[in-house]
């Protein structure tokens, strides 16, 4: 696949894998994030999605706080969920905005330096979304998973392959992702890929990490 020129003001080139978190910071992950940034110093880069949507904002921002300048010194890229208010006041390097979030353009205007990326689910969606000063797309699920049985059944590959051939900007496969399903989305397109339940052990996260970019060079 011919490489996709990107460029942003902080980042150069954009990483092709995201990790995104548990969403249980709250109850019975808590301490995940942390351990899991700690880690990010022995693996290639990564953009770090924080999606704890259950933490009050305060909780968040201290977290996001906390592990900002750890990410930002492995070399990876820390996005928050939705809150960019929270991405500017914790100095984290973007922010990622789910479907139905405020639009990209109104976030831009009030972050210009922050990495900025949507979810989509359908490609009506996606080509508004691209058209919106984003920097890239997130489309799923590919894949069947049980974290997004609630936007639907599986897009599958060939609904992936017609969203990259659609977009100017670079777009992530997300939805039951493992290494081995990575080759199939890169031809299909996909600039990379996003998942979260392979990267729950804290502890092999850069293995992991590691096995994943080996299935995109092969």
């Amino acid at each position: 696949m011919p490489e996709i020129a990107f460029m942003t003001e902080k980042h150069p080139s954009l990483p092709r894998l995201m990790i995104v978190s548990s969403g249980g910071e709250h109850f019975s992950q808590k301490g995940l994030v942390l351990a899991q940034a700690q880690t990010l110093a022995r693996s290639a880069p990564v953009i770090f999605q924080v999606r704890e949507k259950m933490l009050d904002s305060a909780s968040m921002w201290r977290l996001c706080s906390q592990i900002a300048p750890l990410v930002d010194n492995s070399g990876s890229i820390l996005t928050i969920n939705e809150r960019f208010d929270i991405a500017l006041a914790s100095k984290a390097g973007g922010v990622h905005l789910p479907e139905s979030s405020c639009p990209a353009d109104v976030v831009r205007k009030t972050a210009r330096k922050l990495l900025v990326g949507q979810s989509v689910h359908s490609e009506t969606t996606a080509l508004k979304a691209a058209s919106t000063g984003l920097d890239y797309l997130l489309f799923g699920p590919v894949f069947h998973t049980p974290s997004k049985a609630s936007f639907g059944p599986p897009q599958g590959l060939d609904r992936l392959r017609e969203i990259c051939e659609k977009v100017r900007i670079p777009v992530f496969a997300v939805g039951g992702i493992t290494p081995e399903k990575v080759p199939a989305c890169i031809e299909c397109g996909a600039w990379g890929v996003a998942a979260l339940t392979p990267f729950l052990d804290a502890g092999s996260l850069p293995e992991t990490v590691n096995r994943f970019y080996s299935f995109m060079q092969s």
